[in-house]
């Protein structure tokens, strides 16, 4: 009868415990700014690789913007992607896009260079636009960050 009672309780606490360790795939989203290092110390500056040639630009080394700004991800039927900020993420894009005409905004994903366009013109909305397609699983990843970021700032 022991064996019984012990045997039960473990039968409806698995799931749970399957689940307790358990974390949502995680997506790292990451806005850089071009520098030409000039007055950094190398650690506040590094080297990376932008499409379509393969040039080798420096980008500081702290991103501009993080998934932790993003509030919704939505593809248009043309294939752009667009990304919209929370107030904060809208004041550094802004300022960003502001302060460093003629270089390059470099957006990655998990590391990886997703976008890489030349600055012209200062972004005020809050929304960049890529325009290029975004796999459907990435979109929906990130769409959960966004939702799970709006719902922490209705709680504070």
């Amino acid at each position: 009868m022991l064996r019984i009672c012990v045997f039960i309780p473990l039968v409806f606490l698995a799931p749970i415990l399957a689940l307790a360790g358990h974390s949502p795939p995680k997506i790292f989203f990451a806005v850089y700014v071009q520098t030409t290092g000039q007055g950094l110390p190398p650690s506040e500056a590094r080297p990376i690789q932008v499409p379509p040639d393969g040039q080798t630009i420096l980008i500081r080394a702290l991103p501009e913007i993080t998934e932790h700004d993003l509030i919704d991800v939505q593809e248009d039927s043309s294939g752009s992607v667009h990304f919209r900020f929370d107030h904060q993420g809208q004041v550094d894009l802004s300022a960003v896009t502001a302060e460093n005409q003629g270089r390059i905004l470099v957006v990655t994903l998990n590391g990886f260079v997703y976008f890489a366009p030349l600055i012209d013109e200062q972004i005020t909305d809050g929304e960049l636009v890529v325009p290029h397609h975004l796999d459907p699983r990435i979109i929906q990843l990130l769409q959960g960050v966004a939702q799970a970021n709006v719902k922490a700032m209705k709680r504070q």
